[in-house]
């Protein structure tokens, strides 16, 4: 593919042209009332899901886009920093994952039909948004129906219906409620069905999608108080993952929460929530694509257990808590074929996490105010010895008792520091300055995976990585300059930032350990990777901007770019994303609104070569959206992405790990899908 370089600078610029209509306009919610700064968190305005992955949704954020191994397996990257760096949270609580190749990722749990908002702590993360947040935190909530305001009972609800022509891609859910001012019995679900996707030349195979969820929620509200139980049920069926050596068969499983919060005499507030998780999970490499060798034929059962609890206490400028969970993983290898043949890639893993927190916000001065945090963390680690099949090759036993007669006790200490000072420079402008030290442990995966195999927590490059039981834990000293300018026509919020991480956990090269060799050499990569800590630094910029023309026209959109390099070598950092735009011209009218999209995506010649990773050209993407609100309770939308079918490789899409595609061969970049027109019909009552 030629390496265009396509930049959104022309569009920006119209988008900058001075009109005199604004008195006309109401923006959407970008800044607190009356004064400069944005809100915290930065939510996206409320847009039709085209497709049943919410990753989609997270790639609107500014600075903010997913690595796609899957049609639901999008994983968060912010700034760079992806996979277990990012803390996502799904209605408030995190995710531990059952998959130990991402493919259950935090975002796939929830479809994007029965997603209210998602959001992003713009830059540095506060504190209390949760453990090891070195890649900031984005947060994503269903859609839930409040309260009544009188004793009667009320029933209100949502029905969503979606189809697009992409992979025959259908997604319905429903939300529905009975209320009234003390209680809320809420019961939701989804359903998502997809075929195999196309692009312009073919095939992605396998790439079908199969999803359920069902949700019971009971809430109660009195006088201050507030109770609410919820539990989720999932189940994905088959998945296809071209980009990772096997596929989805299941995910299935349970989560739970409860929380409480009270408001007391004093004013002051507290907040406590329980939760607990249990999913069980199978893959395999030969179900849905082509492994001509029946002694290759592998299927994988991992699941997950955990639970934690977190409590908060407000009191005028203050909040301190505590956050605590544990995990345990587990995942076995087997052959359909032999069933003698095992290997356990993890046993009774348990990593368990124990943290404090403080934090303080308010004027420090007449014209500074300032929002400072402090997070102690205990990371422990842990995992029982592992086993193999006796008639494997004798290096696969020297491996398995090499790590079974390790320490595999761990502990990490981690301290997290935040400041972050805002200034109101004029009404229309505000500053923000922002510093921190944030750390993250190693993951079970970097740690624990005693054999080489490809478990690269998403990563997604095709080589076999084997762990190491005495990393370090990573440090990050973070700096953010942040400038938000409000008029009553225009919003533009950039923002630069620096990240300087000691002890970055990455796969480096250089193996000589012969067993190790070996036994990679028979799984098919004569030059593992190991898990290591080197030096890594992340610098860039990303804002949001909108600007109301008249009444009717509005131009809105995000840039972003991030540069990610390794500062004990002359190697760039793995899978970053590559210069972003997305620029939205719409025309809206009271009931109706139609957009054109321009998404344009600069070429990425910056690539890691110990991943062996290849460059990717530039292009652009046009999208057409409309949405008519056909009654008070109907609305109904409709539009075409990619609409020129424009063939393009996305960067953070992964390699093709699926033989006997015709269309794609095995080690080539996956491309972009082809062109999908959708239509949605949203309906309350």
């Amino acid at each position: 593919m030629p390496n265009y370089k396509l930049l959104p600078i022309p569009l920006l610029l119209l988008g900058m042209t001075t009109l005199s209509y604004a008195e006309q306009v109401s923006l959407p919610t970008l800044s607190v009332e009356g004064v400069a700064g944005e809100v915290a968190p930065y939510t996206l305005p409320s847009l039709p899901a085209s497709t049943a992955d919410l990753g989609d949704m997270v790639k609107r954020l500014p600075g903010a886009t997913v690595n796609r191994n899957g049609i639901i397996s999008s994983i968060a990257q912010y700034r760079g920093l992806f996979g277990h760096r990012v803390n996502v949270k799904l209605d408030g609580t995190g995710m531990h994952e059952a998959g130990p190749n991402s493919m259950d990722a935090p975002l796939s749990y929830l479809a994007s039909s029965r997603t209210g908002n998602v959001s992003v702590y713009r830059g540095i993360a506060p504190v209390r948004t949760g453990i090891e947040t070195i890649g900031g935190t984005i947060e994503a909530e269903s859609k839930r129906i409040d309260f009544a305001t009188g004793d009667e009972f009320k029933l209100h609800g949502n029905l969503v219906a979606g189809y697009a022509s992409l992979g025959h891609t259908r997604q319905s859910s429903f939300t529905t409620a009975l209320t009234n001012q003390h209680h809320r019995i809420q019961v939701s679900g989804s359903s998502d069905r997809g075929d195999d996707l196309d692009f312009k030349g073919g095939t992605i195979r396998p790439t079908k999608q199969d999803r359920d969820s069902l949700g019971l929620h009971y809430g109660y509200q009195n006088q201050g108080h507030e109770h609410e139980i919820n539990i989720e049920h999932i189940d994905m069926g088959v998945n296809g993952t071209a980009a990772l050596p096997m596929d989805i068969i299941f995910f299935r499983g349970e989560r739970y929460n409860m929380k409480h919060s009270d408001i007391l005499a004093n004013g002051n507030q507290y907040d406590i929530t329980l939760r607990y998780q249990d999913i069980d999970h199978r893959m395999d490499n030969y179900s849905h694509r082509t492994n001509s060798n029946p002694m290759m034929h592998r299927f994988v059962t991992p699941d997950v257990q955990a639970g934690g609890v977190s409590f908060s206490y407000n009191m005028a400028n203050w909040t301190v808590g505590f956050d605590a969970d544990q995990a345990e993983h587990n995942a076995t290898v087997f052959n359909p074929n032999n069933a003698a043949f095992f290997v356990e890639s993890f046993n009774d893993v348990e990593r368990d996490r124990y943290s404090i927190f403080t934090e303080w916000q308010g004027e420090i001065s007449e014209h500074w105010e300032m929002e400072a945090g402090l997070r102690y963390s205990r990371i422990e680690m842990d995992a029982g010895n592992v086993d193999s099949f006796a008639g494997l090759p004798m290096a696969v036993g020297v491996l398995r008792d090499r790590f079974n007669s390790s320490d595999l006790d761990q502990e990490d200490d981690l301290i997290d520091v935040v400041a972050t000072f805002t200034r109101d420079l004029t009404d229309s402008v505000g500053v923000e300055v922002g510093f921190a030290r944030k750390t993250r442990a190693p993951s079970y995966h970097e740690r624990y995976l005693w054999i080489p195999l490809e478990i690269t927590s998403g990563l997604a490059d095709g080589n076999n990585y084997v762990g190491d039981v005495d990393l370090d834990h990573e440090v990050a000293y973070q700096f953010e300059l942040g400038l938000d300018w409000h008029s009553t026509n225009l919003a533009f919020s950039p923002r630069v930032f620096y990240h300087h991480i000691n002890d970055y956990i990455q796969g480096v090269s250089g193996i000589t350990d012969m067993a190790t060799i070996g036994v990679s050499t028979v799984n098919g990569d004569s030059t593992p990777l190991q898990y290591s800590n080197v030096d890594a630094k992340l610098y860039g910029l990303d804002a949001n901007w909108l600007y109301a023309i008249n009444s009717e026209w509005q131009l809105d959109g995000t840039v972003s770019y991030v540069r990610g390099k390794r500062r004990d070598t002359s190697d760039d950092l793995y899978r970053i994303s590559p210069l972003t735009a997305r620029t939205m011209l719409s025309y809206v009218q009271p009931k109706w609104r139609l957009a054109i999209e321009a998404e344009t995506i600069a070429k990425q010649n910056k690539v890691s070569s110990e991943n062996g990773e290849d460059k990717t050209g530039g292009y652009a993407l046009y999208h057409l959206s409309g949405q008519y609100q056909a009654t008070e309770a109907i609305t109904l939308s409709a539009g075409v992405n990619n609409l020129f079918n424009r063939g393009y490789t996305d960067h953070l899409g992964g390699y093709n790990r699926a033989a006997g595609n015709p269309d794609i061969a095995v080690g080539d970049r996956l491309p972009g899908v082809g062109r999908s027109a959708y239509i949605n019909a949203s309906i309350n009552f």
